[in-house]
């Protein structure tokens, strides 16, 4: 390195240069490089849907969900498979491993795979289709509504809409929700037709054969080659009115409009109906293209956003419920305006310890490392949102600290009477390995987070690359631009006034730490034990710190899920819906709410990354709520939470915050997994008694929902076969009756509607219609009584069926008023301990209880690898097994100051604060480097151990005190400005960091000057 800081000293314009291209890389990446609100996480979930219209549950699972989960089994790829089969519908969710990045290949696989096994289902299934754009995220969502507009209307308007931005350079995709299709209806009375001797089929074959669009072939006429097209494709409703049929009976002619009521209207029950604040409303959901930059996506939509608007016809309203980019512009600007505040405040901390000349030189570095790592993040492809940030900052007294140790020894040098050219090339030459195995196994303690293979590690990987940067980085400008300034801006110290360097530091406060410390190594194994007793007794305190898995989002938002009981019809779940969005959008009973969107039968757009939208069911609805502030969102929690249970008591609904993780926080879940639904249906009420029977316990359900009744026709196939009928006469004119019959399409432009034919209202809604249903038999000529073929009895079966990895499962999940989900699932586990499940059946943990788990076995599966780096590293440093022992001694340290910390501050330890202990475990561990180092030093000059221990800790009290200092005093906006994300790693760092820091300057001289008394000076044993 001193070759590198000679040529910079003479090269000095050109340094300069450098410096300042340096500087203008990064500011130029602040404001160019793709920002996000939060890092983006591979969603590596495809979603596989297959439909057979009135098929059970169980027949579902068995024909259908069964058959796929087997062909995905045999992708390697795949880690988990789940699905969800029930009426008529089967949806299955491979989960790819993590340590996939490229999908693309996969899903094509799977299509190709699904389309294979299309024609191994039974004849009448739809699919299956793969959506594999299951994880896009809603960068901003649109509500466009009209009073007084018909559905029609809004649908053409948003489609319009949705042209429009999707012709925006960065905008990927616009999915539209809410948008009510038409339909035109044959309304017909089956009694009528019967009496008439006319059967639905004829109807059905006579329209279709009608309806179509094929070519007549073309005529050369006089070398012109003409087209020939026959007309019979429906251009009108009256072109349908008047198709004719004949009658059986007589052979007469009948217009279908005499048979039937012919109009135009829309999919009745609705599908999937969206409102916002209380209106019908249709939902636009703009996604962005992959890695771009979204404030420029959202400069786009904002430009474009007053011309749609001033379009729209008078009286529609076009408005934004979900805006990203500036959320985004918040949460960069926030992290930002940390940073500068710690700036700040380490640059005064350095010139406060060191002087105003030797503090700028060495805080020069700060900016100047910020700049070069910005301009690595640019390389490495790391956006900027509030994880790469804050790494930043936590990095912050690190790079400090390689600065200090330069400037410092070059000034140990200059009193020494050394030139100043050879202080700096000396001083870079003896600290750059040093100084590298520093960093080294600072970064070896991140390296862990990054190497994790799960969604937690993926979405804090950024910090771990960042600090890598950060770290090399100011490594690198220590021992080659720290030297530089020095030379320039430190003068020589004038003749006569040289400073003795072997004298130790002199001041009160060195006076009281050197009496104090000559103390502590009289009674050094004391001392010793003492620390141990304080490690145990912290150990024993962590089990009184809460846990949980990850801090929630502090968005402005919540969402609300409402279930009414399964197998309502869904006008009943719009119903509630509409009451619920009405009371929220109520200024008065409501006045920090916003806007609140309902998905009914849906689960809309998936407008944050963590929250995967709900399963479409006719019984539930889905809101999303904003709210004025942050602080808004828990009041505005209970209220709604309060309604719901005094004014839809039909309704099981229930509130949460958004959050970071995989799994809703707070909320445990159990499940049980085995064969048969019977006992799994046991199991999970005895699961719900557990809850119950915790006081406080809220929220308790199951994802199997309550059973279901059905009415099962049970055709005599002798007395069908007498009467001329088969069981697909008899199904196919129930379903025409009460669902509906598609007979044909009518095209008007580019829309296409569905021709549907059905029976009258009451018949549909009319049970006992149902036991008078006739069926003509054309065997016969006449109708049948569908009493006189089947008999009607009444069935009760789940309305669902999940199941994990090819086997059922029933998952029951409850949460707490005050309790987290450690602490609920601690008070619950003795009543699970006394359900005995038969064999073959299995209670565990899942949701945030199992994730946790997971995350932090999966950060802990890198860390014995790490750890050896670590070892090997202080081993090739020293050269000696006990010096080693000694800094790995130190790590536990880092527990007594953080465990105190969490109980003083009521932080709760979570997947940050673990991350906090591993940059504890890099900081002390560097600490414990410089404090053996140069006790090592001290030996080497003649001193015995405890002299060379006194003196070396006093040197080497100033450089530990500042990295603390500067570390510890950085991170204060963050704890307090810098929400629940990262206070408990804050404190974890600040108070562990503290009390450790403290420790160690009495700990590792006490263990060093244990372990080391039979030698001294320069003779002292190596091992």
């Amino acid at each position: 390195m001193n070759a590198l800081v000679r040529l910079a000293i003479k090269n000095a314009r050109f340094t300069v240069f450098a410096l300042c291209l340096v500087a203008a890389a990064g500011i130029s990446v602040y404001f160019t490089q793709a920002r996000q609100e939060d890092p983006e996480i591979t969603i590596r979930t495809a979603q596989v849907v297959a439909r057979f219209p009135g098929m059970p549950p169980e027949r579902v699972e068995q024909l259908l969900t069964r058959p796929l989960e087997e062909e995905i089994k045999t992708m390697p790829e795949v880690k988990e498979i789940k699905s969800l089969s029930m009426t008529g519908m089967a949806i299955v969710l491979p989960q790819l491993h993590d340590r996939y990045f490229d999908l693309d290949p996969i899903w094509s696989r799977l299509r190709n795979k699904m389309d294979d096994i299309r024609r191994s289902l039974p004849e009448g299934a739809i699919g299956p289709m793969v959506n594999d754009d299951f994880g896009r995220v809603a960068v901003v969502t649109l509500a466009l509504t009209g009073d007084g507009f018909s559905p029609r209307e809004l649908r053409w308007t948003a489609r319009e809409l949705r042209d429009r931005f999707t012709a925006l350079p960065l905008v990927a995709k616009v999915d539209l929700y809410g948008v009510q299709d038409e339909r035109i209806w044959l309304v017909m009375d089956p009694a009528r037709l019967n009496r008439l001797g006319m059967d639905p089929s004829q109807i059905v074959s006579q329209l279709q054969a009608q309806n179509v669009i094929l070519p007549g072939g073309s005529v050369d006429a006089g070398g012109m080659a003409l087209a020939i097209e026959p007309s019979g494709s429906f251009r009108s409703l009256e072109d349908i009115r008047q198709v004719t049929l004949t009658r059986p009976d007589d052979g007469g002619i009948v217009y279908l409009r005499d048979l039937v009521e012919v109009r135009r209207d829309y999919v009745d029950p609705p599908a999937s109906p969206s409102f916002f604040n209380g209106r019908p409303a249709v939902v636009l959901g703009i996604s962005m293209v992959s890695n771009s930059n979204i404030a420029e996506l959202g400069r786009q939509v904002d430009g474009l956003l007053p011309e749609v608007r001033a379009a729209l016809p008078l009286g529609m309203n076009l408005e934004v419920m979900n805006y990203q980019p500036e959320l985004v512009a918040e949460a960069v600007q926030s992290a930002t305006d940390n940073l500068l505040q710690t700036i700040a405040v380490v640059l005064a901390v350095v010139m406060l310890f060191l002087g105003w000349r030797v503090g700028l030189i060495v805080g020069s570095g700060v900016p100047l490392t910020i700049f070069a790592v910005l301009a690595g993040m640019s390389i490495w492809g790391i956006a900027l949102h509030r994880i790469s940030i804050a790494a930043i900052i936590v990095a912050l007294g690190l790079l400090v600290d390689n600065g200090t140790v330069v400037a410092e020894d070059f000034k140990t040098r200059l009193d020494r009477g050394v030139d100043r050219l050879t202080a700096a090339l000396e001083s870079a030459r003896g600290l750059a390995i040093p100084l590298l195995n520093s960093s080294l196994t600072t970064i070896l303690a991140f390296l862990p987070l990054m190497l994790a293979e799960n969604s937690s590690g993926e979405f804090l990987a950024s910090l771990s690359q960042v600090v890598i940067l950060a770290l090399l980085s100011s490594w690198f400008l220590a021992v080659v631009i720290t030297p530089v300034f020095c030379y320039w801006f430190l003068p020589q110290p004038k003749a006569g006034r040289t400073i003795d360097p072997d004298a130790p530091p002199r001041g009160r406060a060195y006076e009281w730490y050197e009496r104090l410390l000559r103390a502590l190594l009289r009674r050094r194994a004391v001392f010793a034990l003492g620390i141990v007793g304080l490690f145990v007794l912290s150990l024993a305190l962590f089990g009184q710190v809460r846990q949980r898995h990850m801090a929630p989002s502090e968005r402005n938002q919540f969402t609300v899920y409402l279930s009414l009981p399964a197998g309502s019809d869904v006008t009943e779940t719009i119903a509630a819906a509409r009451t619920l969005s009405d009371y929220l959008a109520d200024s008065k009973e409501n006045p920090a709410v916003t806007a609140n969107v309902a998905y009914v039968a849906s689960g809309g757009p998936r407008f944050f990354l963590a929250l995967q939208p709900p399963d479409p069911m006719p019984h539930s609805a889905f809101f999303v709520v904003n709210t004025k502030t942050y602080e808004d969102v828990a009041p505005a929690m209970r209220r709604t939470e309060r309604f719901i249970a005094e004014r839809l008591p039909q309704v099981a609904g229930r509130t949460e915050s958004l959050f970071l993780g995989p799994a809703p926080l707070g909320t445990v879940e159990i499940r049980i997994a085995g064969p048969e639904i019977e006992n799994l249906q046991l199991l999970a009420g005895q699961v719900r008694d557990a809850f119950a029977a915790v006081p406080g316990a809220l929220a308790i359900r199951s994802d199997w929902e309550n059973p279901v009744l059905k009415i099962r026709v049970e055709i005599d196939q002798e007395r069908a076969s007498r009467s001329g009928l088969t069981s697909q006469d008899i199904a196919r004119s129930l379903s025409s009756v009460l669902d509906g019959f598609q007979v044909t399409d009518y095209r008007e432009g580019e829309t296409v509607i569905p021709v549907v034919l059905r029976s009258d209202q009451d018949a549909r809604s009319n049970l006992d219609r149902l036991r008078t249903h006739e069926i003509y038999s054309k065997t016969l000529g006449a109708p049948v009584p569908l009493l006189q073929v089947a008999d009607l009895r009444g069935e009760v079966e789940p309305s669902q069926i999940r199941r994990l990895n090819q086997e059922r499962t029933v998952t029951v999940a409850a949460r707490h008023e005050w309790m987290g989900s450690k602490e609920l699932y601690a008070a619950v586990l003795p009543a699970l301990e006394r359900i005995a499940p038969e064999p073959g059946y299995r209670l565990e943990p899942a949701g945030e209880i199992a994730d946790s788990a997971e995350s932090r076995a999966e950060l802990f599966r890198y860390a014995p690898h790490c750890l050896l780096g670590i070892v090997a590293l202080l081993i090739l440093q020293f050269n000696s097994i006990r010096r080693m022992g000694i800094v790995m001694g130190t790590i536990p340290l880092i527990l007594i100051g953080a465990v105190a910390g969490l109980l003083v501050f009521r932080a709760h330890f979570e997947f940050t604060a673990m991350l906090g202990l591993f940059s504890l475990a890099g900081i002390i561990i560097n600490n414990g480097i410089v404090m053996i180092d140069r006790i090592d030093q001290e030996r080497a000059a003649g001193r015995d151990v405890d002299e060379a221990v006194v003196r070396a800790a006093l040197a080497r009290a100033r450089p530990i005190i500042i990295t603390t200092a500067t570390t510890v005093i950085g991170l204060m906006p963050m704890a307090l400005l810098g929400g629940q994300f990262w206070f408990s790693m804050s404190i974890v760092i600040m108070c562990g960091l503290a009390v450790g820091t403290v420790l160690t300057l009495g700990f590792v001289p006490a263990l060093y000057s244990l372990l080391f008394r039979r030698g001294s000076g320069a003779t002292a044993p190596v091992a």
